[in-house]
């Protein structure tokens, strides 16, 4: 966050950046940067929460945060008339809105989840637990992060309308992709508590439900906002070279988005079966490293968008059936070693 106050711009600039939105973008990163803490909090405070079994109230933490943001951001720019920044701050104070709920709501919880600020301590034991799991699934959140900034760089050598077009797709590959995540989620907390009741059919039937699941609702979801991409994009976009470009995206990537359930509920249940530096290496290897190589090959000799966004649902494709064959072989591994 502090170290983001001064590389914005210079990340940017490097990242290509065209000259029109440099400014903007270095604006709103900067405030952007600042709410991190507090989209920390949120995460930390509704995994616990969900480990319980307790999905609502984290959802409805974040619709309130949702309507703060809405309102912020027309009153910011009705009342205060402010551009870009607007929306940066208003996102700020709608995540310390639905981080300080949810401290809240563990704060009056009853053990063993309770929060009780006085008596937080560090546990050498149960930090290794944590580590062990935990930083690998964050070193594979960096790295994707530099692929990205990566894949962002090839996106803004096609121009703004291309930026601008491919930021709306993105919108509605995040709802559709959203469905996916919140099954895999689903999938870490039950194999998890299953695995140590020691109900390992249940860890089974719990893959193959979440699968299904995950891949009807994002296909359904992705169906209709391909089908009616013109009404959806007209939401955010009237320039027809920015539809030019976000069409491409939403028509390749948003069609296949289901694709991504093969991988992440793989790696779901393999965290949850105790494994998550395998998936963590996958999904480097699947989603970050084969992205790169197809931008630093095939992009060069091709420069078209459609070049470049077709990578993803390949990447896909390589990465799921590497997770499941991954997946199998865990599984087969725990479970006859517990039997």
């Amino acid at each position: 966050m502090i170290l983001g106050q001064f590389i914005a711009g210079p990340v940017l600039l490097l990242m290509g950046t065209p000259e029109d939105v440099i400014d903007l973008a270095v604006v709103y990163l900067r405030i952007y940067l600042i709410g991190m803490p507090f989209i920390m909090l949120y995460d930390f405070g509704a995994s616990i929460l969900r480990s319980t079994g307790d999905s609502k109230r984290p959802l409805y933490s974040l619709i309130i945060a949702g309507i703060v943001n809405t309102v912020l951001n027309l009153g910011l720019v009705i009342v205060f008339r402010l551009g870009v920044s607007r929306v940066a701050i208003a996102t700020v104070i709608s995540n310390v809105v639905s981080s300080s709920i949810v401290i809240t709501i563990l704060m009056r919880e009853s053990a063993p989840i309770k929060l009780d600020l006085k008596k937080l301590t560090i546990v050498p034991r149960e930090l290794k637990k944590i580590l062990t799991i935990g930083v690998p699934a964050g070193l594979q959140g960096m790295v994707f992060s530099i692929a990205n900034v990566c894949i962002q760089s090839t996106i803004n050598s096609f121009g703004s309308a291309a930026i601008a077009g491919s930021a709306a797709a993105l919108n509605y590959e995040f709802f559709a992709y959203f469905m996916v995540n919140a099954f895999a989620q689903t999938t870490v907390t039950f194999t998890s508590q299953n695995y140590s009741a020691g109900e390992y059919a249940r860890c089974r039937k719990i893959y193959h439900i979440s699968m299904w699941f995950s891949l009807l609702s994002c296909g359904l979801l992705s169906a209709i906002f391909v089908l009616g991409r013109d009404m959806f994009q007209g939401l955010y976009l009237t320039d027809p070279d920015v539809l030019y470009y976000a069409n491409q995206r939403i028509i390749i990537a948003t069609t296949l988005e289901l694709l991504t359930s093969i991988y992440e509920i793989s790696a779901g249940a393999m965290r949850g079966l105790g494994h998550s530096l395998l998936p963590a290496i996958i999904t480097v290897a699947g989603s970050c490293v084969l992205r790169l190589i197809w931008i630093s090959t095939v992009c060069r000799v091709i420069h078209e968008f459609w070049v470049l966004i077709i990578m993803y649902p390949i990447s896909w494709i390589v990465t799921g059936i590497i997770m499941v064959i991954a997946y199998h072989i865990i599984k087969r591994k725990v479970v006859c070693g517990n039997q």
